[in-house]
């Protein structure tokens, strides 16, 4: 087994903490922006919104080694994946201009037609 492949099954077994009434799935995105792949394993309480987004791997942008990670994920469980690509973001349905769970601190409005000084 790949090297990647066992840091990713370490980090999965370490997040994915079986708690009663949650819900869990692996997310991966094909990052175009910075040329990788992000593995995720997100959880939150039963009709919650989501609550945890646990970094698992990221691994170069690399077809064969991508693969390869993912047949030894599969193997090691039968959770749901949710893929996203990059290059086909969906915007949220409205700007968010304040976020304390993402690291937005301050108001980030944004204006049509200008920066904000």
């Amino acid at each position: 087994m790949l090297k990647e492949s066992k840091e990713l099954i370490r980090n999965y077994d370490k997040h994915f903490l079986r708690k009663y009434r949650w819900r869990y799935h692996l997310l991966i995105v094909d990052n175009h922006l910075f040329d990788c792949y992000s593995f995720f394993l997100q959880a939150h309480r039963e009709k919650d919104k989501l609550l945890h987004s646990y970094d698992l791997l990221e691994i170069p942008h690399k077809e064969e080694l991508y693969r390869q990670v993912l047949i030894d994920l599969k193997k090691h469980t039968q959770m749901s994946i949710e893929y996203r690509d990059t290059k086909h973001l969906v915007h949220p349905g409205s700007d968010i201009v304040h976020d304390l769970s993402h690291g937005h601190y301050g108001s980030s409005k944004y204006h049509h037609g200008h920066i904000e000084k």
